[in-house]
């Protein structure tokens, strides 16, 4: 039998250690693909964010999320730079060139990922739209990112007279003969929650990448006159989970037959009526305006539902009966000033 002598065995070793080196650091220099991981829940993440927001439902400071044009106006004319607004302005470059608040950023919610990561630490972010309506998306997003954001109430509307047609051809008493006053009893039917994998772990990641890919394909609305048509013209109504965002009181009053009605500030957290939501209908979520539908439905969208937001909310249904449309558009009374691009 052959036998190593004591320097060809220390010579094996050697070689040993080297080709165990090659190999780990070969095995170091591969890339490997770096995900959430089994077990990791982004809906729960995402969800624990809702929690928080849809319950104060302020921004991160304790303010309302939305203020007036009178606010703003003051804001400017206070001579505090150091507090002014980061002013978004989400409605098309077209009118933007046209007219907008000066100091106003002309932004896209096609581009809100990169828009958001633009933002000056620090600052608070005004959200103009038309209407208050599309910028309320934002504005839901952001403060669950951890920005100060609040909303321009009622949009451009509520800035100028020259710029209210929005508000102006959206408000009426139409449809006040198709709400009820028939009560409808909580929902008892439980669902899974959609499933969310973008591949992220941070709860804000998600949130943002979800937000970004549906803004992307435009956010989710119905007039009153579409939904009217489908759910009792075309008698599609079985396809709708109509949630109706009000008080107990405004709900009473009247309602879109078959509503749910979900407490403001508490039925959509996970430990209320979240699993109550379908996945497999259109969610219809309305309000006073369609401004707190509008963050709700930003919300619901990022969580995997099919939700939308009903526009112009009861102000065009029944925009006189004041038992039920409890926050009205009202004209501005004051024509604050718009500068065109140059």
């Amino acid at each position: 039998m052959m036998r190593l002598t004591s320097l060809k065995w220390l010579s094996l070793l050697g070689m040993i250690l080297v080709l165990g080196l090659v190999v780990g650091c070969s095995d170091d220099d591969e890339t490997t693909p770096v995900g959430p991981g089994p077990g990791v829940d982004e809906f729960a993440r995402v969800a624990a964010l809702g929690d928080v927001y849809y319950t104060a439902y302020t921004t991160s400071t304790g303010a309302g999320v939305n203020t007036t044009a009178a606010n703003v106006w003051a804001n400017m004319q206070d001579g505090d730079d150091t507090n002014d607004y980061y002013m978004l302005d989400w409605r098309s470059t077209t009118d933007y060139d046209l007219g907008h608040i000066e100091g106003a950023i002309d932004a896209s919610l096609g581009d809100f990922a990169n828009v958001v990561a633009a933002i000056p630490a620090g600052r608070t972010v005004l959200n103009i739209c038309y209407s208050g309506q599309s910028a309320s998306h934002a504005t839901a997003y952001m403060n669950m990112l951890g920005i100060d954001a609040v909303n321009l109430k009622f949009g451009m509307c509520g800035w100028t007279t020259d710029l209210d047609d929005s508000w102006e051809n959206n408000h009426g008493d139409d449809y006040a003969s198709w709400l009820d006053q028939v009560a409808v009893s909580d929902p008892t039917d439980t669902y899974d929650y959609p499933d969310i994998d973008t591949g992220l772990t941070d709860p804000e990641d998600i949130l943002l990448a979800q937000a970004s890919a549906y803004l992307a394909a435009g956010w989710k609305k119905i007039s009153v006159s579409a939904l009217y048509e489908d759910m009792v013209t075309n008698g599609n109504a079985d396809d709708y989970f109509v949630i109706n965002y009000f008080n107990e009181d405004p709900y009473n009053a009247g309602h879109i037959p078959g509503a749910f009605r979900f407490q403001p500030k508490q039925d959509f957290r996970t430990d209320e009526m979240l699993s109550n939501l379908p996945t497999d209908k259109k969610i219809v979520v309305y309000c006073y305006t369609g401004q707190t539908s509008s963050q709700v439905v930003a919300y619901l969208n990022a969580l995997g539902y099919d939700a939308y937001s009903l526009l112009f909310g009861v102000n065009n249904m029944c925009y006189s009966n004041g038992n039920i449309c409890e926050v009205q558009w009202h004209t501005a009374t004051t024509d604050y000033p718009v500068v065109p691009t140059p």
